[in-house]
């Protein structure tokens, strides 16, 4: 079958509809060809923008617009949200008992890493979504998810996979007992609200470390995912083999978190420019060795994706280099582009 374009209105357009050409406005890319809508898209389109028509593909038989099934990444969207719902819920319980309980928690981590186990769409997500502006509860659900796969291809057991996502699960459980005004204040922090906001770690510890039977690991990782290899990290200010396995997996999870989100110190160009920063902080703040197998194994899973450069083109990612992360080699209508050799041009996103 073959498909033919049409020009359709922006409340004639559909989730899940293909573009089939590119939609600019005064100089500005606002939606690239082969694109698939979401219900996203179309608000933006109708909210901010002074655009009256979009060009979808059509079946060359009929007026009926191809539809492409888009569940993958919306589904694991809408499950993301509502786990992080579900942890706030999980919170509030476990705050108001007097002696805090795990089956929440268990539960609830046996029921995500079954979520988790499509490695793929759950790294996808978190570059395109990131965790936004929510510190605590959606971050602590994409913390869990790259944790929980960093944990496997560690090769831990089953037994250390579970304890290692409890941990990542409450790793900043206590950020919900410091101040909101603190917590999500705009701007820079004074030294004083800095200060308040490195307790988190200790805040954390010593309400998870009275839960009975519940094995020390967890609240270790919880105390030291902050510390880091060259001892410059906070509570303890601990360095190398001293801070625990977990703390280290999350530690990792946690920054790639960040800065794929809106909250990261300085402004990230791109998901390739946030894998380079992971490399460059496994220079003395971050295992090296395990930021070696994160990224060996996380750059798979940006080959063949699509992606749209500062100039506003679409490309196919082809090859990562390790050692040049932010310069892949693309490839467009069977012409290649190799980022080393283009100073000006770099990855701004990853597109579906």
């Amino acid at each position: 079958m073959t498909w033919e374009k049409k020009l359709l209105s922006l409340d004639e357009l559909k989730p899940g509809m293909m573009s089939s050409s590119d939609v600019i406005f005064e100089g500005k890319m606002l939606l690239a060809k082969n694109i698939i809508i979401t219900a996203s898209t179309i608000n933006n389109l109708k909210q901010n923008y002074l655009v009256d028509k979009v060009e979808v593909y059509v079946k060359n038989d009929s007026d009926s617009p191809l539809i492409v099934e888009t569940n993958t990444i919306q589904k694991i969207e809408n499950d993301f949200n509502e786990f992080s719902l579900s942890l706030k819920r999980i919170f509030n319980n476990i705050s108001e008992l007097k002696v805090p309980e795990m089956n929440e928690i268990r539960s609830f981590s046996k029921k995500i890493q079954e979520e988790f186990k499509s490695t793929g769409i759950v790294i996808r997500n978190i570059v395109f979504y990131g965790s936004g502006k929510d510190a605590i509860y959606r971050h602590s659900i994409n913390v869990s998810a790259i944790s929980f796969i960093l944990g496997k291809w560690l090769n831990l057991n089953q037994r250390d996979l579970n304890l290692l996502t409890y941990s990542a699960i409450l790793h900043d459980f206590g950020k919900t007992k410091i101040n909101r005004d603190i917590l999500n204040k705009n701007g820079v922090l004074t030294s004083r609200e800095y200060k308040i906001i490195k307790t988190h770690p200790v805040i954390g510890y010593n309400f998870i470390k009275s839960i009975p039977y519940l094995d020390p690991s967890v609240s270790y990782g919880v105390l030291m995912h902050h510390e880091k290899m060259d001892g410059s990290g906070y509570p303890l200010g601990i360095a190398g083999d001293k801070i625990h396995l977990f703390a280290k997996i999350i530690a990792i999870a946690d920054l790639f978190d960040e800065v794929n989100s809106s909250r990261y110190y300085k402004k990230v160009r791109g998901p390739f420019e946030a894998l380079k920063i992971i490399q460059e902080q496994s220079l003395g703040k971050l295992d090296c060795r395990y930021c070696d197998v994160f990224l060996n194994h996380i750059i798979n899973y940006f080959m063949g994706e699509n992606v749209l450069l500062n100039n506003g083109k679409k490309y196919k990612v082809i090859q990562v280099h390790v050692n040049d992360l932010t310069n892949p080699l693309l490839l467009d209508e069977g012409n290649f582009l190799d980022l080393k050799k283009e100073s000006d041009l770099y990855v701004e996103k990853l597109v579906i």
